[in-house]
C-alpha cells in the first residue's frame, strides 16, 4: 500500500506516459543510429509451438532500462523505417523521447504439407491486473499481416521524461494477450506480460486447443 508520504504518480496527461504495444508485419529490428542499443546478455527467450496448421517459432528479445530520443525502428526485411506514437501508431505524433523498457516478440510461420501459411496474426489484450496508481488501458484487438511468413510484436512500456518533473514512481501492469491465426474463433496462443519501467518480462505461454508447446 502506498504511503501517504510518497509523492503522487504524476498524470499520464502531464507525464506523456507511454504503454505501446506496437505491431509491425514484418522481421523488425531497432534502428541502431537512432536506438543505439543491443538486447540483454542471454536475454532472448525461444519457444516452438505445433498448431494443425502450422509450426511457429516465437523467440523474445527484451531491452531493459531503454532511453532514447525518439521510438525509432527499422524494418529488417523491407528496410522501411519507422517511429511509433504513445499509443502504438505508426509515422503518427511519434514519442519525441522515451524512458522506460522494450521487447521484441518475433514469429516465425512453417506451414505444414498441404496448409496454406497464414496471412494474419489477431492479438487480444487485456489488463488482468496493475498499479493502483495508473489507469488500464482498455481491450483492445489488432491485427498483423504476415510477410514471408514473419512477424513482429514490439512492446514498449515507459514515460516522456520532462526535465522539469521528477522522476515518476515506479509502476506496473499485468497483460493478457490472446493469439489467433486468421480468422479463427479460438486462441492458438495465450501469453502473459508484466509491464514496468526496467523491464518486460515474459511469465507464461499457454498452448491453445490442438496446440502443442515444444521444448527447444
Amino acid at each position: 500500500m502506498e504511503s501517504l508520504s510518497n509523492p503522487p504518480l504524476q498524470s499520464p496527461a502531464r507525464r506523456s506516459l507511454l504503454w505501446s504495444l506496437v505491431r509491425v508485419g514484418a522481421s523488425a529490428g531497432l534502428t541502431s543510429k537512432a536506438l543505439a542499443l543491443k538486447p540483454k546478455r542471454n536475454s532472448e527467450t525461444v519457444y516452438r509451438i505445433l498448431t494443425p496448421e502450422c509450426e511457429v517459432q516465437m523467440s523474445v528479445e527484451y531491452f531493459g532500462s531503454a532511453e532514447t530520443s525518439s521510438l525509432r525502428f527499422r524494418d529488417f526485411l523491407t528496410q522501411r523505417a519507422f517511429c511509433a506514437s504513445p499509443n502504438g501508431e505508426e509515422d503518427h505524433t511519434c514519442a519525441a523521447q522515451f524512458s522506460g523498457s522494450m521487447a521484441i516478440a518475433h514469429y516465425r510461420f512453417r506451414s505444414h504439407r498441404h496448409s496454406p501459411p497464414p496471412l494474419q496474426l489477431r492479438e487480444r489484450v487485456l489488463t488482468i491486473d496493475h498499479d493502483i496508481r495508473m489507469d488500464p488501458r482498455p481491450p483492445f484487438e489488432r491485427l498483423m499481416a504476415v510477410q514471408r511468413e514473419t512477424v513482429s510484436d514490439i512492446q514498449a512500456f515507459g514515460y516522456n521524461p520532462a526535465a522539469s518533473e521528477p522522476k515518476p514512481l515506479p509502476i506496473w501492469c499485468l497483460l493478457r494477450q490472446d493469439l489467433f491465426l486468421n480468422d479463427q474463433p479460438t486462441a492458438f496462443l495465450v501469453v502473459h506480460w508484466k509491464h514496468t519501467f526496467d523491464a518486460i518480462h515474459l511469465l507464461d505461454v499457454i498452448p491453445g486447443d490442438r496446440t502443442e508447446l515444444v521444448n527447444t
